[in-house]
C-alpha cells in the first residue's frame, strides 16, 4: 500500500479520474465569443439559459461522462459526452470534457488543439488547459514543451500542487533529480506529498531501484537510464548509456564523470578532468568527481573544497560525505572529519530504510519512526514531518479514529509551523559540517 498525504492547500482544479478538470459555473459574458475546434463550435457562456429540463439532461450526461472517466469507461465517457454536445454545442465545460475523453482513447493531438482553442476563447479554461495537455504532450515523448506548460501554471498559481507533481514526476524519469527535489520539497511544505516521492528525497544520486522500476517512474532519456542502471549498480551499463550520447548535455557529461570516479577509473577520470576544464561546474555529480579526482592527486585541500561544493547541492549523498571525512582527516581537521563521517553514516541508513521500504509492501512502524528522527537530526523537519504522518497512517488499525485525527492535527500543526520559518532547510554551516570554505579557500 502506498499513501498520499494531503494537507490544506490552493487547488487550481478538481481531478477526476487522473484528469484535470474545471468549474465555470456562472462565467458569463455580453457578447458570446466563439471559436472553431476541429469539426465543433465552441463557445463562452450566453446570458440565455437553456430550459430546466435541457438543463437536466446536459447535466446528466455530464456526469455520467465523469463517473464513465472515472471508472475508467472509455467507450461510455465517450457516448456520454457526444450526446451531450451535441443537446449544448456551446458549453465551455462539455468542450474542454470532450478533449478530456478524446485524450482517455488515446487522440493525443485532437485532444491538445482542442484544449489549446478552447484556451482562447475562454480564458479561464488557460490554467487546467496548461495542466492536462502538458501530462498529453508528456506522453507523448515532447517532454520541454511538457515542461514548459507546467512552469506557466506555477508561474500564476506556485502553491499549484498537482503541477509541481507531474514536473517532478517528469524530472526524476528524466533523471534530473535535483530539480526534481525543488518540486518535491514544495510539496512536503503543502502537505500533499506522496510515499513514493518521500523516497526519491532520500537518494537524488538515482533511485532506489523498485521506484525506478515503476511504470509511472520509468526512465527516459541517456540520463534517466544511467540513474536507473546506476540504482542496480551497473556502472558500466551507465557509462554505455552516456557515452552513446554524441552530444552530451553539461549533466550527462558530469554524470560520466561520476560513473569513472565510482568505478575508480582515473586513467578515463583524469581525461575526462581534461575534457571538462573550461566547463562550468553545475551539478554535485561534476563537484564530486573533481573531488575524488584531486583526493587521488593527493590534493586533499582542493579535494575538500570539491566536495563541499557537491555537498552544498546534494546533501543527501553520503558517498560525497564520506570521501569529504577522508580528506579531512588527511589535512588534520579530526573535528570535521568525524561530523562529515557521521553524517555519511546517517544518510546511508536513511537510503538503506528507504530502499527497503521500496522494495516492499510491508512497514515496520518502529522503523519509520527512526526514519523521522534521523531527518530530523539531519535539519530536514519537512520531510521528517511528513514521515511522522506515514507512521500515523500505517498506524490505523492500532489507533482510533479519533486519536488517528489527533495525530494527524497536530503533526499538521508541525509542518505549518516548519514551512513558516524562515530557514526550514538546514543551514550551509550545517551541511559542511563545520568546514570553513574561507580558510580553506574557494576553488
Amino acid at each position: 500500500m502506498e499513501l498520499i498525504l494531503r494537507g490544506i492547500y490552493f487547488v487550481v482544479v478538481s481531478v477526476i479520474g487522473g484528469f484535470w478538470l474545471i468549474g465555470l459555473a456562472g462565467c458569463q459574458r455580453a457578447t458570446p465569443e466563439k471559436v472553431v475546434l476541429d469539426s465543433e463550435t465552441v463557445a463562452a457562456p450566453t446570458t440565455d439559459s437553456p430550459s430546466i429540463e435541457h438543463a437536466k439532461d446536459v447535466a446528466t450526461l455530464r456526469e455520467e461522462t465523469q463517473q464513465a472517466l472515472q471508472a475508467g469507461d472509455v467507450n461510455a465517457a465517450g457516448t456520454a459526452i457526444r450526446a451531450a454536445v451535441v443537446l449544448a454545442p456551446d458549453d465551455p465545460q462539455l468542450a474542454f470534457l470532450m478533449a478530456i475523453v478524446l485524450g482517455a482513447e488515446h487522440r493525443f493531438h485532437e485532444a491538445v488543439r482542442k484544449l489549446d482553442l478552447l484556451a482562447t476563447a475562454v480564458p479561464e479554461t488557460r490554467l487546467p488547459a496548461l495542466g492536462q495537455t502538458a501530462e498529453w504532450l508528456a506522453t507523448q515523448g515532447e517532454w520541454q514543451e511538457a515542461e514548459r506548460r507546467y512552469r506557466a501554471v506555477l508561474d500564476e498559481v506556485p502553491d499549484a500542487a498537482m503541477a509541481h507533481r507531474q514536473l517532478s514526476q517528469l524530472m526524476v524519469r528524466q533523471g534530473r533529480r535535483l530539480d526534481a527535489a525543488k518540486h518535491l520539497q514544495v510539496l512536503c511544505r503543502l502537505g500533499n506529498i506522496e510515499e513514493v516521492e518521500l523516497r526519491s528525497l532520500l537518494s537524488l544520486v538515482a533511485p532506489f531501484s523498485p521506484d525506478a522500476a515503476r511504470e509511472e517512474l520509468q526512465p527516459i532519456g541517456s540520463l534517466g537510464r544511467a540513474r536507473m542502471a546506476i540504482a542496480q549498480d551497473q556502472w558500466e551499463q551507465a557509462a554505455k548509456e552516456l557515452l552513446a550520447e554524441d552530444s552530451p548535455r553539461p549533466a550527462e557529461a558530469a554524470l560520466l564523470g561520476r560513473v569513472y570516479a565510482e568505478q575508480e577509473n582515473f586513467e578515463a577520470l583524469t581525461q575526462w578532468v581534461v575534457e571538462r576544464s573550461k566547463a562550468k561546474p553545475e551539478t554535485a555529480d561534476h563537484w564530486y568527481a573533481l573531488g575524488v579526482d584531486a583526493a587521488h592527486r593527493a590534493d586533499h585541500r582542493e579535494a575538500v573544497q570539491f566536495f563541499c561544493q557537491a555537498v552544498l547541492l546534494d546533501a543527501t549523498d553520503e558517498q560525497v560525505f564520506r570521501r569529504l571525512a577522508e580528506s579531512l582527516h588527511e589535512l588534520s581537521a579530526d573535528g570535521e572529519a568525524e561530523q562529515a563521517a557521521q553524517r555519511a553514516q546517517s544518510l546511508a541508513r536513511t537510503r538503506a530504510l528507504g530502499n527497503e521500504m521500496a522494495g516492499s509492501n510491508q512497514r515496520d512502524l518502529q522503523k519509520l519512526a527512526e526514519l523521522s528522527q534521523l531527518l530530523h537530526q539531519l535539519h530536514r523537519p519537512l520531510e521528517a514531518i511528513s514521515w511522522q504522518a506515514v507512521r500515523v497512517a500505517y498506524a490505523g488499525s492500532k489507533l482510533s479514529p479519533q486519536e488517528q485525527q489527533a495525530k494527524l492535527a497536530e503533526i499538521n500543526q508541525q509542518r505549518m509551523r516548519a514551512s513558516g520559518e524562515t530557514q526550514p532547510f538546514a543551514s550551509k554551516e550545517f551541511i559542511l559540517c563545520g568546514v570553513d570554505l574561507d580558510a580553506i579557500g574557494a576553488p
